[in-house]
């Protein structure tokens, strides 16, 4: 009994498949459908003939070019905000999580000093955190 229910289960599982097949190639025509109606009704009214398929929202694209921190640490100026980091690397390029990660990282790296919340000097190279810190008062 047992190989005779599995059997039943795996025809009808072929049968959903093929149904969702055929239903697709169906919902295929039938966009195309509606594109030639909409560059029918477009060209009648006198509007723009541009084909246009039904528009699906999607989320944001996450993919970004990568930016080259260490050329946008030159950039900056000698004292900087996470903000001044954010303008650098373009409006909304990257998360603002993302950017106080990036201030953190050149912290921990001696390549920069915080010098309040959000707020960072640049450490010269070369020299110790010390000299670096008595510049500021200056």
């Amino acid at each position: 009994m047992p190989e005779n229910l599995i059997t039943s289960v795996k025809r009808e599982i072929d049968r959903l498949k093929k149904e969702i097949g055929q239903r697709t190639s169906e919902l295929a025509a039938l966009k195309d459908g509606l594109i030639k109606h909409q560059r029918a009704y477009r060209l009648l009214a006198g509007g723009d003939t541009k084909a246009q398929r039904p528009v699906r929202r999607r989320g944001k694209a996450r993919r970004t070019t990568p930016v080259n921190w260490n050329s946008m640490l030159d950039q900056l100026p000698s004292r900087f905000t996470v903000r001044d980091i954010a303008k650098a690397a373009g409006a909304g390029r990257k998360s603002s999580g993302y950017v106080r990660q990036v201030a953190v990282r050149w912290a921990k790296q001696k390549k920069t000093k915080r010098v309040g919340r959000g707020k960072y000097q640049k450490v010269q190279q070369g020299q110790p955190s010390a000299t670096a810190g008595s510049q500021r008062n200056k």
